[in-house]
């Protein structure tokens, strides 16, 4: 399944990464929202952790 942000698909992990830091800003905001539980706001702190964390060395072209 292709996830889309701005309007243009993410082919693949690499493609994720390099995209990250605009989609850091979603998922920032997604947490920022009133109308989402304690349970889904922790959730998306610790995703944005752990996605931070990954750096070119954990990836590579054959993913």
């Amino acid at each position: 399944m292709m996830v889309t942000t701005n309007d243009r698909m993410i082919k693949d992990l690499i493609d994720f990464y390099r995209r990250w830091p605009e989609m850091r800003l979603q998922a920032q905001s997604l947490q920022a929202r009133p109308d989402i539980g304690d349970a889904q706001r922790e959730v998306l702190k610790w995703m944005i952790r752990v996605v931070d964390r990954v750096g070119p060395s954990d990836l590579s072209e054959e993913v």
